[in-house]
């Protein structure tokens, strides 16, 4: 791997770990989708929300609508205390019910246990609140409330909140004593100490639509795009939609909130951007070009809370990169980071601010460049992975797990999975396809299944899908009744 980054915040995946080892000795499988509880689905929700400050959602803010809860976001900064609001937010996105009562206050989610489940529980679960307030203080000044997201067997459990760490706060993990009680920290002389859960009554009805729905963009052979949605919750595929372009040669996609950002190369060379609200149901009315720059062959773009890291190889060969902050609108500038003859591209970014960039050289080696956003710094090119020969690469991240994925000369799909926080790779695996020629995949937050989309042969779409809960990978399939394709790229939104 490159020079190691800094390490921010992490978020615990013993399940995710314990899967990765497990995969690389595991061959093609069919399993049925792995069935998510209210529980899981909350914990990951909060998790896909890491490193986010009081503006991520988009911008949005967090907070719960229909309840006494104001946006965390005022004019493209933090509003106020915002650690209920982060709370009721996951808990939205989830279905909970009976969520009026909620306000800008962490004991608001006492009230909620009060009214629901009969007050707090002395008993975490995962998907729970958490809340802390000091037992020798009155007053509410130094309260908390964060996410259940792991009860462990040695009595300890971990959270992720809103608002925690040096100021400004962010979207942090933490663990400790999971014991009401227990002293967990001390702010001016007080110590804070851990009240109980407030666990969340789930009507899955009105969970959100597009959390575990692919958004899937297929770049057809006369130059178009088209994109579908995948509803793995339901089982389900949409129909394609035209979006609108003409003369396309690469595309790629991230999200930013409830929004999709779309970024292809025109017949031009230049990188063009289209975006759609899932959570309003609009697009943007055409495609504009975000930030002028070199002409281009290829792009990657990846998000970390409201910024985009869009990544291009230049038509010299050479890797460009611009972040865009979404809440103020501004880009940075297009900036080299070297490589020669550079031909494909993908980038991950992971739970510790760290975006991940790989990409395959005139020889067909595989190489890794890491640009550490926390400490401000970007390390050199070296081979990715331990090494690898390929015609195409993907890489999609789950906290601070990155699953990568590339073509091998024989055309088959190689797997491999990157643990930086272990500082380590699992060795590739060959997970079969025959044939291939085009990659893309995205991971979603809500499950832990890698979806992996590939062009074959035929230049017909497939896909395979990687169950991290259970270690198992299903068989190739055509997604969306299937099309004839030359490029792709999918996304999942929040």
């Amino acid at each position: 791997m490159p020079v190691r980054p800094t390490k921010l915040a992490r978020l615990a995946l013993a399940t995710a770990l314990t899967a990765s080892a497990a995969m690389a000795a595991v061959t093609a499988a069919t399993t049925a989708a792995h069935a998510t509880t209210p529980g899981e689905a909350i914990a990951n929700t909060a998790a896909g929300q890491l490193g986010n400050a009081a503006c991520g959602n988009g911008g949005a803010g967090y907070y719960a609508s229909g309840t006494g809860q104001s946006s965390s976001c005022s004019g493209g900064s933090e509003a106020h205390a915002w650690c209920a609001d982060f709370a009721g937010w996951v808990w939205a996105q989830n279905g909970v019910k009976n969520l009026g009562v909620l306000n800008n206050l962490a004991n608001s989610f006492a009230t909620y246990a009060n009214k629901n489940t009969g007050g707090l529980s002395s008993t975490p679960h995962v998907g729970d609140a958490v809340f802390f307030h000091p037992n020798a203080f009155s007053g509410s000044t130094y309260d908390h409330v964060a996410i259940v997201t792991a009860v462990n067997a040695n009595g300890t459990i971990e959270w992720i909140g809103g608002n925690q760490g040096a100021s400004p706060g962010h979207v942090t993990h933490n663990s400790g004593s999971g014991q009401v009680g227990s002293g967990m920290w001390t702010v001016n002389g007080y110590t804070v100490n851990l009240q109980g859960y407030a666990s969340p009554t789930v009507d899955a009805t009105t969970t959100s639509p597009w959390i575990n729905t692919a958004h899937l963009v297929d770049l057809t052979p006369d130059g178009g795009l088209h994109n579908a949605e995948g509803n793995y919750s339901a089982g389900s595929w949409s129909n394609w939609s035209d979006m609108g372009a003409a003369g396309i040669k690469e595309v790629t996609s991230t999200s930013t909130g409830s929004t999709l950002r779309v970024f292809a190369i025109g017949s031009d060379n230049r990188i063009y951007e289209k975006d759609g609200n899932y959570a309003t149901g609009q697009w943007s009315s055409g495609w504009f070009q975000p930030e002028a720059g070199p002409t281009m062959v290829a792009v990657s773009a990846s998000s970390f809370g409201n910024t985009v890291h869009l990544t291009a190889i230049g038509t010299d060969g050479q890797l460009y990169n611009s972040d865009g902050n979404y809440p103020s609108g501004g880009w940075n500038g297009w900036t080299a980071h070297g490589g020669t003859n550079l031909k494909h591209l993908a980038s991950a970014s992971t739970a510790n601010n760290v975006n991940h960039v790989f990409a395959v050289d005139g020889n067909n080696q595989l190489l890794e460049i890491d640009a550490d956003y926390a400490a401000g710094s970007w390390g050199s090119w070296s081979p990715a992975a331990n090494g690898f020969t390929g015609k195409d690469v993907t890489a999609a991240a789950f906290g601070n797990i990155v699953h990568l994925d590339a073509i091998g000369m024989d055309g088959n799909l190689y797997n491999t999975e990157g643990n930086y926080d272990a500082w380590s790779w699992n060795g590739w695996s060959n997970m079969g396809g025959g044939g291939l020629k085009r990659l893309t995949s995205a991971t979603s937050s809500v499950t832990n299944v890698n979806h992996i989309f590939a062009i074959n042969s035929a230049n017909r779409l497939t896909e395979i899908d990687a169950d991290y809960n259970t270690g198992r990978w299903n068989t190739w399939a055509e997604p969306a009744g299937g099309a004839d394709s030359i490029g792709l790229t999918a996304a999942f939104t929040s």
